[in-house]
Parts: C-alpha cells; structure tokens; sequence
C-alpha cells in the first residue's frame, strides 16, 4: 500500500527521481547476494562489484541516446568486473578460490545490476512508436514498464495464493517445497490475462500480448525458482529483511529481474515501429 504508489509515481516522473532509488536498490539487492555467498566461504570484491553495477547502471541512464556507445560502456563494465575482480585475488584471504571469489563477483554484476537496469531501459519504451497510440499521457511515459511489472506481480500472487489453495503436485520440491504445477499454471494464467488486459487498454496489439504474456509468466517463474536454488545453496531463507513480509531486494525483484529483459526485447523487436 505505501510502496506500490510512490514506485508508480517513480516511474512516471522518470529522469533522476528514477534513478537515484533504482540504483540503490541494486546495490542493496548485490549486498545481499554478496552477503549470502560470504556464509559459504567465498569472498567476493564487492567494491569491484559495486563500482561494475554502478557504471552499468549509469550508462543505461545517461548513454542511451547511443545504443552504440551504451552497449561498448556496459560490455567494459562486465569485463572490467572479471578483469579486476581477478587482480583483486592477488591479496585474497588465505585458503580462499580465486574461481569462487572472481564468479561471485561477476555473478552478482550480471545477475542483479544488468537484469536490473532494463528497469531504466523499459522506461526509454515509448509507446507512442506504436501506431494509434498517441505521444502524450501515461501510457507513453510508463506505459511498458507499468505492463511488465503489473503482469509480473500479479503472476507472483496469483501463484501465492493458487498454490496455497488448490496445489498438490511439487515440480522441484528440492529447489523450492513450497511451489506446485498448480500454482505455476496459475501465475502464468494470471500474468497472460493482466498482460492482454493492459496491453489492451494501453492501445497495445492483442495479438503481440498472447505471446509476450506467456514469455513473462515463464521465464519471471524460472527467475523465483532460480532464486530459491541460490537460496538452498547459501542456506538462508530470505536474502534480507528491508521489505516487510517480502523479505530481501532479491526476494521480492527475483521474477522481474528475469521478465523485464525478455519482455524490453520483445517489445524493441516484434511491437515497435521499425
């Protein structure tokens, strides 16, 4: 109730008042994964990986006028983690992996600051380059990323609550006990509906929603299992407390962090006017 309203009022004004929150949150979200891998002995170089999230997250804010220069910043920043998370090993505690320490590093600089910053990215889809949707209002200034994370989120409840309700068969109950078939099918019902429903109102064509719709509510609840086989792994039940009854940054952007890139390409490849 409080945290829904100013996100959507974020994500209208755009610009800094977008920015500034959203990277705190990666970093927030790379401290927690740091965090957990530290409880399994690896020591990651979390200034080498704060420093790698931040120039990605900068150069999809401020670069991306040219896609071209935006895609060189953000490739050097990966590398640029490997490169002096490695160096950084030269003064690794003792007994420690330099493969460990290195693949944390870079893990958490892929996995949560680049999936993270196609947040800034699906808030530069303007869908005004669709024909019939008019340049100004709401739908052009959040309209794309308003779509992704309603589907989103309302796919996660929905699996919440039909899981909890009407599930009995357990996909992969050593990754994650609590998930059923019944619930997953429900949470991709539930974001194909939202995703048709707004796509729809939005002026979106409903034939280009059916398929972004099922891409979502895969691929954002391999994102939740994906999560939890991390979380089995470090031997924790929530990647932090800052959210109340959510848990961590991961616990709670783990779907999106999945369903916004596959949705940003799809958007830019099959929707928009060429």
């Amino acid at each position: 109730m409080v945290a829904v309203p100013i996100l959507l009022l974020l994500l209208y004004y755009g610009g800094w008042p977008l920015f500034v929150p959203l990277a705190a949150a990666m970093l927030i979200g790379m401290e927690e994964f740091y965090r957990g891998v530290e409880r399994k002995g690896v020591r990651p170089s979390r200034l080498v990986g704060y420093a790698c999230g931040a120039g990605i997250f900068a150069a999809t804010q401020f670069v991306a006028s040219d896609p071209a220069w935006r895609s060189g910043a953000i490739t050097a920043c990966v590398a640029g983690s490997v490169l002096l998370s490695m160096t950084a090993q030269f003064r690794r505690p003792p007994g420690s992996s330099v493969i460990a320490n290195t693949g944390a590093t870079v893990f958490g600089v892929v996995w949560i600051a680049l999936l993270f910053s196609f947040f800034l990215r699906l808030r530069t889809v303007h869908l005004s380059c669709v024909p019939g949707i008019p340049a100004e209002g709401l739908r052009d200034r959040m309209g794309a990323i308003f779509l992704v994370v309603a589907a989103v989120w309302l796919q996660d409840n929905a699996a919440q609550l039909i899981g909890r309700s009407f599930g009995t068969q357990k996909p992969w109950p050593l990754v994650s006990p609590n998930k059923t078939w019944e619930g997953c099918a429900g949470g991709l019902l539930a974001c194909l509906v939202a995703t048709i429903g707004i796509g729809g109102a939005f002026g979106l064509p409903v034939l280009h929603m059916v398929p972004l719709g099922f891409a979502m509510g895969i691929v954002g609840q391999l994102g939740d299992f994906c999560k939890s086989l991390i979380k089995r792994e470090l031997g924790i039940k929530d990647f932090g407390s800052i959210i109340p009854g959510h848990g961590g940054i991961l616990d709670r952007f783990d779907s999106l962090l999945f369903a916004m890139p596959v949705a940003y390409l799809y958007l830019r490849l099959f929707v928009m006017a060429p």
